[in-house]
């Protein structure tokens, strides 16, 4: 029997069209790369060609021989140094692309492959595109790190299909709901997210941090809630507080999309919890404010 001849359906992305390897022995996927038959031993035999290079060959009747250990097919049928099937290095390196271009400041790599593993040994992405599971494992994983991008943000890499991305993304938090909790939100990540709508310099971002660090305790020790419009405030608190003459408020609002009355009133709200106005903070030691 000649596997060539036979017809077979991915499991993994369900098309009909495969390729025979002989140097492997392996009926593959041609658009996934997944491995359909894999050294079967009623059907082929070894063989060295005349350059000594294995290949695998119809049975003819004839006993099929396996080798195994160093050297073999079997340690080395998915590259030199790797036991990772195709299909599964095809899904990873489509998380790594998305990673790239949406967080690559991030040290997340690691997460994300690991990520990907379990979710395909649970039989979570089905026959999803490589582009829906990466953008959607990317979401997670950001979101799970306490450092959340948009789905939009997320997407601009493969544009996939809303629906399916959104559909594996509700399957993996039902998958984890009972053993993994979100981590809480990044308020630097936040701040820096709200920062690069601005365009600002390295110099005033690094005054917003200080002046973050510096309010953020004595607000989670209160029972102050923050409004969206809380990183918007903090900017244009430090813009007061380093008497930033070229960061506006209006510049402020127009970037983060908030009225000028709402950050201000989340300004007031903020002081008036220390006990300070605008006009006090303005040039003041930060280390003195709220004391």
């Amino acid at each position: 029997m000649n596997i060539e001849l036979i017809t077979m359906i991915c499991d993994e992305c369900g098309c009909k069209e495969n390729t025979f390897d002989e140097n492997l022995g392996e009926k593959v996927c041609a658009d996934c790369g997944l491995v359909l038959v894999s050294e079967m031993f009623e059907e082929t035999v070894h063989i060295l060609n005349t350059t000594g290079e294995t290949k695998h060959s119809a049975d003819k009747g004839k006993l099929g021989s396996v080798i195994t250990g160093k050297g073999s097919f079997k340690f080395n049928r998915f590259g030199k140094n790797s036991v990772m099937p195709k299909h599964i290095q095809t899904g990873i390196m489509h998380c790594n692309m998305v990673l790239s271009q949406v967080a690559p400041q991030l040290n997340l790599k690691d997460r994300v492959e690991a990520l990907y593993m379990q979710l395909h040994n649970k039989g979570i992405f089905g026959r999803s595109p490589y582009e829906a599971r990466a953008t959607a494992v990317v979401y997670y994983s950001l979101k799970e790190n306490g450092t959340p991008y948009t789905f939009n943000d997320v997407c601009k890499e493969f544009m996939p299909n809303v629906k399916v991305v959104k559909k594996l993304v509700r399957k993996i938090n039902q998958l984890f709901r009972n053993s993994v909790n979100y981590a809480p939100v990044n308020p630097q990540y936040l701040l820096n997210q709200t920062l690069s709508k601005l365009s600002v310099d390295l110099e005033f971002s690094r005054q917003c941090l200080k002046v973050l660090e510096h309010f953020e305790p004595k607000i989670q020790d209160s029972t102050f809630n923050k409004g969206r419009s809380y990183y918007a405030a903090i900017i244009w608190i430090a813009a007061n507080i380093y008497v930033r003459t070229d960061i506006k408020k209006q510049q402020i609002t127009e970037a983060t999309g908030f009225s000028r009355w709402i950050v201000w009133r989340q300004t007031k709200a903020i002081l008036e919890l220390l006990g300070v106005s605008l006009e006090e903070i303005k040039g003041k030691e930060l280390n003195k404010i709220g004391e």
